[in-house]
């Protein structure tokens, strides 16, 4: 359509126009009535002298008006003024996968995973009601948060019903699709199913983990052929860090053959989340022998804590001591008892070597005591003997002097 910025399209004010498809404009704009900014696609004036076109867009719709799920966007009117046939849906604020992948590719495969278990999810829901997207790629999906959680599958305006028997609701001859994401089979021209889908969201999950789409070319027709002939490019080849499992499911999802792939975006989203729920495990049982190899860490730092901040310690950090009392012994530098002392003890940790400094003097002063006492005494007892027998000597002379 002309200028419409600043226009009314029956009941909605237009304000800007977001963004041009192969099929429509999209264009933001306000509904006074229940006071709420939409999205409106506008189809190409180009496009409505088609009865073919106009039949396509008006049938894509109402399938998507069916479409209840919490990672598609929300279709909330469809409705036609003069030429201009639009379709109204939810109006989504944040940025496209597109652009998130510019800044952060590669993404960590747990959060690829959780993005790709949604997308998989829409896909089963849509393909229920035997609807497929056909045109699946990093624009096509919105997120719905600042955090980048949760996303929504947009954009169905290529979709083309699997239960269609109308051949003039197929463009035939006409290229739908992008040629970075379309399958093997789009690309020759053949039948597509519900596996084509699974196809391209297979690329949108090989580009998030490893930083790039599996295929480059620098014109439309050379990423075509090589889309149908080349083979995959091993993904760990990109990204060693990838899991074995993970580059499984992604060559199992790539396969050129649609036999060879998942056969249901159901089955796909299944083998999504057992890899998840695999590497979740893997994750949590590695920090499960971290205690076992930090703990000496532990012991050596306690062993510096001064005694003021080992008081403050919880009790449950004692026990962890006295449960490790062998550790302690084996590690001189990390002595544990000390951890257990108050201050006024643990200044006397050594009692023991100090011992026979202690007793070496007592023994060595007890006869430097008794010597001085002892001494006179023995010295006393010499001299009355000594005494005793010069009397005696005196005596006996005497008497024989007498007698003489």
């Amino acid at each position: 359509m002309a200028k419409v910025t600043g226009r009314k399209l029956g009941k909605y004010e237009l304000q800007e126009r977001l963004g041009r498809g192969g099929m429509a404009e999209v264009y933001k704009a306000f509904q006074p009535g229940v006071e709420r900014t939409v999205a409106i696609k506008v189809l190409h004036c180009h496009l409505v002298d088609s009865t073919d076109f106009v039949a396509r867009f008006q049938r894509e719709a109402r399938a998507i008006g069916r479409l209840q799920h919490p990672n598609i966007v929300r279709v909330i009117d469809f409705d036609q003024e003069g030429d201009d046939y639009y379709m109204v849906m939810d109006y989504i604020a944040e940025e496209t996968l597109s652009d998130y992948l510019k800044r952060n590719s590669p993404l960590p495969v747990a959060e690829a995973l959780r993005i790709g278990i949604q997308l998989a999810d829409a896909l089963a829901h849509a393909h229920a009601q035997q609807m497929i997207h056909r045109d699946i790629k990093p624009t096509n999906i919105i997120f719905t948060d600042a955090e980048h959680t949760q996303v929504v599958l947009t954009d169905f305006g290529l979709a083309q019903l699997c239960d269609c028997a109308d051949p003039r609701l197929t463009m035939s001859g006409a290229l739908i699709g992008t040629p970075t994401y379309m399958s093997p089979e789009a690309v020759r021209g053949e039948g597509c199913d519900v596996r084509t889908d699974i196809y391209s969201l297979g690329v949108v999950l090989y580009e998030m983990l490893t930083g790039k789409p599996p295929y480059v070319a620098d014109t439309p027709y050379r990423m075509m052929m090589k889309q149908a002939n080349e083979p995959l490019p091993a993904p760990r080849t990109l990204n060693p860090a990838l899991p074995a499992v993970v580059e499984e499911l992604l060559l199992t999802a790539l396969a050129k053959d649609p036999d060879q792939r998942y056969q249901s975006a159901a089955e796909l989203t299944t083998a999504l989340q057992q890899v998840q729920a695999a590497l979740t495990v893997t994750d949590t049982a590695r920090p499960a022998a971290a205690p076992a190899i930090a703990e000496p860490v532990a012991e050596s730092t306690a062993a510096t804590t001064p005694p003021a901040a080992q008081r403050k310690s919880s009790p449950n950090s004692s026990q962890v001591s006295r449960t490790s009392r062998a550790t302690a012994v084996a590690t001189p530098q990390a002595p544990r008892r000390a951890d257990l002392m108050p201050p006024w003890l643990a200044a006397e940790p050594k009692p023991r070597p100090a011992a026979p400094a202690v007793k070496t003097p007592k023994s060595v002063a007890a006869p430097i005591a008794v010597a001085p006492v002892a001494a006179p005494w023995r010295l006393w007892l010499s001299l009355s003997i000594a005494a005793g027998s010069v009397l005696l000597v005196a005596v006996a002379t005497t008497m024989l002097l007498i007698n003489f």
